[in-house]
């Protein structure tokens, strides 16, 4: 069983969205991507629209229940 991911709660400088709080934001991401990238990690680029569960063709139920 693995261990539960501790969540953090929004402080009101993420909310502000500030540029100096993005700019952390990303600086955040960067290190965490390269960190990725270090242990051995992938990036693959998906192309733009690409959907892992195309939509289906509805269904209809009508009269499939016996009298």
């Amino acid at each position: 069983m693995t261990a539960p991911k501790t969540v953090t709660p929004i402080t009101p400088e993420e909310l502000a969205r500030t540029p100096k709080c993005q700019e952390d934001v990303r600086s955040q991401m960067a290190d965490e991507i390269e960190l990725f990238l270090a242990k051995g990690g992938a990036v693959t680029e998906v192309e733009r629209g690409y959907r892992a569960d195309p939509p289906k063709k509805p269904e209809s139920k009508y009269g499939s229940r016996p009298i």
